[in-house]
């Protein structure tokens, strides 16, 4: 039987447990680098993307400014003398007038005249935008053959469901021939619905 013996100074000592932990450490260091180079590239490009999100946001913020800016100094510009919103007036009032109807208002009132009364005139005083639409303030001046004539055309205008409100009455002395005058101040708003 043979015996080895190493008279060396440094004994023969297996390395390959050394090279393969050497290798392994060289590889995860490796994946490291690479994982952390991905990282910063992906942080890199959501913290470039999130720069641009906020500098539109501080863009459209800057142009909200400017505009009210300039519809401020619009408004300021504007300036209406007393004759100009005198005109003003005027031109609304006759588009208030243009946009209320006569022939709607008589055949609206002409359901609730009692059949023995007479209109003998209409005068509408005044003509206002309600929050529905049109409001008039009308004036009727009537004849009856009897007193009981108003009440009953009172009776039937407050059955209009808000078409006509009655408001001011007054009633004259019987005429010669046995008739009643008597006169109606009511608010016509022909945007309500009518009862009948």
């Amino acid at each position: 039987m043979r015996t080895y013996v190493n008279l060396s100074r440094r004994p023969f000592i297996n390395h390959r447990l050394f090279w393969i932990a050497l290798v392994a450490v060289y590889f995860i260091g490796l994946w490291l680098v690479l994982w952390i180079g991905s990282e910063r590239n992906r942080v890199l490009a959501k913290q470039t993307e999130i720069k641009q999100r906020v500098e539109g946001q501080r863009a459209a913020y800057d142009d909200v400014i400017r505009e009210q800016q300039r519809q401020k100094e619009q408004q300021q510009k504007i300036f209406i003398s007393e004759e100009q919103k005198l005109q003003l007036a005027s031109a609304r009032q006759l588009i208030q007038r243009k946009s209320f109807s006569w022939n709607r208002m008589l055949s609206d009132l002409e359901g609730y005249v009692p059949k023995t009364t007479r209109i003998m005139s209409i005068k509408v005083d005044e003509i206002a935008n309600a929050g529905e639409g049109v409001e008039a303030r009308v004036e009727v001046k009537a004849i009856g053959t009897t007193a009981a004539e108003m009440t009953e055309m009172m009776a039937n205008l407050e059955k209009s469901g808000g078409l006509f409100a009655v408001g001011n009455t007054g009633q004259e002395t019987m005429t010669e021939n046995g008739e009643t005058p008597f006169t109606l101040t009511l608010t016509y708003n022909p945007a309500r619905g009518g009862g009948r």
